[in-house]
């Protein structure tokens, strides 16, 4: 019998995806002078966002500061959520653990694009728990965020999978005794889990 009685899912690049190839040139359109997606989340201070550091206002007003012509509030917030699609079969996954185990997520996001993703794709119908990185003042590969869904999800090392494209945040989950799983597509990631004893099909 597996061990494994919880899984962590990462939300971006693994359950919904998402590009910037619309909003990049949406913002160019308006006056925005920025060279690429690294520039732009510098200028705007998107890293300080995520981790809970500066307001939703505030974040708003460093996009706007770009602009000569600025967007009216929900203009601009449906702009910076258009970025995700979600992935069907990772879905579709994640809805079959739930009926096993424990499906948990925890997500690298600001405030904007987190109450957007949990009503846009119902997260709560197969998640027992989620939190984003605003919330709780830290980013994944901390040792402290794992740390914290240790405590808040209830859980020990053993009993969990952590599945996460980024392969340092993959990493601080093993630090910390997790079991990971480095997604890179569906099948691979399927596989990784029937390997440690969790059948979503069963």
């Amino acid at each position: 019998m597996s061990q494994i009685k919880h899984v962590v899912f990462d939300l971006g690049k693994v359950l919904v995806d998402f590009s910037y190839s619309q909003l990049l040139p949406m913002l160019r359109k308006r006056g925005a002078l920025i060279r690429d997606i690294e520039d732009f989340a510098d200028r705007v201070r998107l890293v300080e966002y995520e981790h809970g550091q500066i307001s939703t206002d505030e974040f708003l007003r460093g996009i706007n500061a770009l602009l000569s012509a600025p967007f009216e509030e929900i203009e601009l917030k449906n702009a910076w959520c258009g970025i995700f699609t979600p992935i069907p079969q990772m879905m579709s996954l994640a809805r079959l653990l739930h009926t096993q185990v424990g499906v948990y997520i925890i997500s690298n996001t600001g405030k904007i694009h987190w109450d957007y993703l949990q009503e846009r794709f119902a997260l709560t119908d197969f998640c027992k728990d989620a939190f984003a990185s605003f919330e709780v003042g830290q980013m994944k590969p901390v040792t402290a965020i794992y740390k914290t869904a240790e405590e808040r999800f209830g859980f020990t090392p053993e009993e969990v999978v952590f599945i996460d494209d980024r392969l340092e945040n993959v990493e601080g989950a093993r630090a910390c005794g997790w079991q990971a799983i480095h997604h890179r597509d569906y099948g691979q990631t399927r596989g990784a889990l029937i390997d440690l004893g969790v059948d979503p099909t069963l």
